[in-house]
């Protein structure tokens, strides 16, 4: 007889997540939000949802978001002196970006990380893997880094590869070879198809997440953080992963 783990639905609230490692709420600076007003209105929700920690990660990428460290550290002083006072006196900020893993990478004399100087996080093209990511994983170890893949699961080229029992072997590479992988917290709602909902479920079941954050870029984005199918291990695991973003503020 076969026995199937009880999926119950969640929410954001269910989570607890306080620390939000990735999202993009800078206005101006790329995809995310384009205005103060919208950056104010997701910070709001945010901060009504019980996240009290942000980690503002802009894209960085040479060929469509060239910002670089100094510019963004520039925007980043005048965005939060802009916020109205109950989200500055309620919520803390730090600087980091999502950087593009490219030809261009290496070269980049960037490295805005999380707030303790260490872990950084990387991205790839949805639709192409990377060529230069392990040698960018290898040579930021080798420099004193952490790398962080952003969403595994919303890699398109992963999903065409997902295997319900064998996952992603190569996220296991990436796994085993010390870089740390990221979870979407918009993932689990299933909002990227069922393959990706499927490689979510995998790496939460093999223990391979240490992170989750928003991945935030609208307002409207936040009503899709609900409608989570998770049975109480995978929910605890989550929960876990929350705790863990708490870890990289100190």
């Amino acid at each position: 007889m076969l026995f199937f783990k009880k999926k119950k639905t969640y929410s954001f609230m269910d989570i607890g997540l306080t620390a939000d490692v990735h999202c993009h709420i800078l206005p101006g600076v790329d995809d995310g939000s384009q205005s103060l007003d919208e950056s104010v209105a997701i910070l709001t929700e945010l901060q009504r949802l019980g996240v009290r920690k942000v980690i503002l990660t802009p894209h960085v990428s040479r060929t469509m978001f060239p910002n670089s460290a100094e510019d963004l550290g520039t925007r980043f002083m005048d965005f939060i002196p802009s916020l109205p006072e109950e989200i500055r006196s309620g919520m803390k900020f730090h600087l980091a970006s999502e950087y593009m893993v490219d030809e261009f990478f290496e070269a980049s004399p960037d490295r805005l990380c999380w707030p303790d100087g260490k872990h950084i996080l990387i991205e790839m093209s949805y639709y192409q893997r990377s060529r230069e990511i392990k040698d960018t994983i290898f040579n930021l170890q080798m420099d004193g880094f952490q790398p962080v893949l952003a969403h595994p699961e919303r890699y398109v080229f992963y999903q065409k590869k997902y295997d319900k029992k064998k996952g992603v072997e190569e996220l296991r590479d990436f796994f085993d070879a010390g870089c740390k992988l990221q979870l979407n917290i918009m993932s689990l709602s299933g909002a990227y198809g069922e393959a990706s909902l499927g490689i979510v479920h995998w790496l939460l079941d093999h223990d391979m997440y240490s992170f989750t954050g928003t991945d935030v870029h609208s307002r409207q984005q936040i009503d899709r953080f609900t409608g989570f199918q998770l049975s109480e291990s995978q929910l605890e695991k989550v929960r876990q992963l929350a705790r863990n973003n708490e870890t990289i503020f100190g």
